[in-house]
């Protein structure tokens, strides 16, 4: 028999690490091995604490509710007079509701939510989006509403980006003329808006590192009143913010102008999203919450940011949609640029897309004003606000100084 005696013996075996090992019995885990432990299980106790907390302070907003609207002819905001006319030998009657008596009921998991970059020199809204969260299938859905979409309203001005304009000047807050006349469009009340400073959108490319985009068209643009000098060259690219926002309010060089811009805005926020779906950028969901409520004027308070931020998170990159209001968008009245609504095709939108109820908007539902050069105005209500004559005459721009209509 062998007698260990520290590092020496007797035999000319020289044991291994493993008999050694054995013949010591159980090792004992040591204390730095235990303490090790101890604070691997701290650190799990407070992350799920901190991810329970979350969720349990996260709430989803209050809602209007209210159902699908009745519309009845009113002068939103009478500021220019003038009576209204009926329409111009209208298409159809002025709908009826079949859902008459049988009141909608909003569907619990789908919210609603108007997005708005405001213009600060004039007060108009210079992006207008308006979206669908479906919290039960991850889904999103954003329909941009160009900027000249014709709406029946009494001023002369009857585009969709005087709304927010011409409540200010009559002394509102401008945020609540611009939803009531989206109301008017749509059918029903939104839930949520955002009305995003610039910065808000600089601070948010900056915030997840920029964006990788490939520019469509060269873009080049000077605006000294508004101090916007725009050089940027086509080709994918690493935009910061500043650039981003330039990208994104460039429209001289498209074609189609606004039309051309807003499929470029609905191609930047889909790489803006799918890169924000990124693992690398969810710690920075405080960061984007912290933005938006020192740039943007909302009715959401910071717990309902942070559901909707979980539940963006949620989605998958190819679920989130982007569309634009069906229209003619190369429509003129007095030689005044606008996009008259394609009703039935802009029903069938708001109905897949955008209704949070249980019923669909029809006609009889909304507030809407169509103009065609063949067969004139047509109006859901059958009333043009403010009388046909009410509309802006663009035309005396272009006389000539004999008082004849210019080329032009």
């Amino acid at each position: 028999m062998m007698k260990l005696n520290g590092n020496h013996h007797t035999g000319s075996h020289s044991p291994s690490p493993s008999e050694r090992d054995a013949g010591r019995g159980p090792k004992k885990r040591s204390k730095a091995g235990k303490a090790a432990a101890v604070v691997v299980c701290v650190v799990l106790i407070l992350v799920f604490g901190a991810v329970a907390w979350y969720i349990a302070w996260e709430k989803p907003p209050e809602r209007p509710g209210g159902g699908l609207v009745d519309p009845t002819y009113e002068s939103t905001n009478p500021q220019d007079g003038g009576s209204p006319d009926a329409t111009a030998e209208p298409t159809v009657s002025p709908a009826e509701d079949p859902n008459a008596g049988a009141p909608a009921s909003l569907n619990e998991n789908m919210y609603t939510f108007l997005v708005v970059g405001l213009d600060q020199v004039s007060n108009s809204t210079d992006t207008m989006m308006v979206g669908r969260i479906d919290t039960e299938n991850h889904t999103i859905d954003v329909v941009s509403l160009p900027r000249d979409t014709l709406v029946n309203v009494s001023w002369s001005v009857k585009k969709i980006n005087t709304l927010y304009s011409a409540d200010i000047n009559t002394g509102g807050n401008g945020i609540d003329g611009l939803l009531d006349g989206l109301k008017d469009i749509l059918g029903f009340r939104i839930d949520c808006y955002a009305v995003v400073d610039l910065t808000a959108f600089v601070e948010l490319v900056d915030a997840i590192g920029g964006v990788d985009y490939n520019v469509p068209v060269n873009m080049n643009y000077y605006d000294p009143t508004q101090d916007l000098y725009i050089n940027i060259p086509a080709g994918e690219q690493h935009l910061d913010g500043e650039e981003a926002l330039k990208v994104v309010r460039f429209r001289s060089g498209y074609a189609s102008a606004d039309i051309g811009r807003i499929g470029t805005q609905q191609d930047f926020l889909k790489s803006v999203a799918s890169q924000m779906l990124t693992l690398g950028n969810i710690p920075n969901l405080p960061t984007f919450i912290d933005i938006f409520e020192e740039y943007v004027v909302t009715n959401m308070s910071a717990s309902n940011l942070a559901f909707f931020a979980r539940q963006f998170l949620l989605c998958k990159s190819e679920d989130i949609n982007f569309h634009t209001l069906p229209g003619n968008y190369g429509d003129s009245i007095k030689g005044l640029s606008y996009v008259s609504i394609n009703i039935s095709e802009w029903l069938e939108m708001v109905n897949t897309y955008l209704n949070p109820y249980d019923q669909d908007v029809t006609e009889a539902n909304v507030n809407i004003l169509t103009h065609s050069s063949s067969t004139g105005f047509y109006s859901t209500t059958g009333y043009v606000a403010g009388g046909v004559d009410s509309f802006y005459d663009n035309t005396a721009a272009f006389s000539s100084a004999d008082g004849t209509d210019s080329a032009e």
